[in-house]
């Protein structure tokens, strides 16, 4: 009898607790400061990029920068950690390595380098899970002094109809990208799932009462 109820009490926690992650909303950070490691002073166009689970890549056929941080290049943005950059003609296309749905919550925006220092319009897609799209686009301040006191990066933060997406493009050129904050899109609770806790919880209540 005490076996069936400590069975019955580990079965009733351990559904419980994946009844409580699937209903949360975890994020994390890609900070482009990932493997392979970059040198603060290199500046490199590559065709993929991988860190917590996202790729990066060129929409079709084209290239991105990943910037160590440029400390030797005054003009160029600095926030003292490595960033993407896209030159004239570059893309970014954003998707899960597993297939997975997400959601973008935030992400660093500054110019190209200081022989722009206008405001600048960063264009997003999100493709959504039923084939349909959402945009919305990001203008910085137009503030970048490269190796100055100044902050050259801006914080922009996307709206809910960005929370479940399946792929997120940025079609337009000239900007820097950093500290990209994305949050996993877990499903609710199948309803076996949902049974199967009331019953634990059913059976662990007539079992006290024995």
């Amino acid at each position: 009898m005490k076996q069936c109820v400590r069975l019955l009490v580990a079965i009733t926690m351990v559904l419980s607790a994946v009844w409580g992650r699937a209903q949360g909303t975890f994020r994390f950070t890609v900070t482009f400061d990932g493997e392979p490691p970059i040198a603060p002073g290199d500046a490199l166009f590559i065709r993929y990029y991988y860190e917590e689970g996202m790729e990066f890549t060129p929409i079709g056929d084209g290239q991105f920068i990943r910037s160590g941080g440029q400390p030797h290049l005054s003009a160029f943005p600095r926030n003292g950690t490595a960033y993407l950059v896209a030159a004239f003609g570059n893309s970014l296309s954003v998707t899960s390595a597993f297939g997975a749905r997400f959601g973008a919550v935030s992400v660093d925006l500054a110019e190209f380098s200081t022989l722009y220092p206008v405001p600048l319009t960063v264009q997003f897609v999100g493709y959504k899970p039923d084939g349909s799209t959402v945009t919305t686009a990001f203008v910085t301040d137009g503030i970048i002094d490269g190796s100055g006191p100044l902050n050259d990066f801006e914080t922009f933060y996307f709206d809910a109809r960005f929370a479940d997406v399946t792929r997120v493009e940025v079609p337009t050129h000239r900007w820097s990208l950093d500290n990209m904050v994305f949050s996993n899109v877990v499903p609710e609770p199948s309803t076996g799932a949902l049974v199967v806790v009331g019953a634990a919880i059913l059976g662990f209540r007539l079992f006290r009462r024995k």
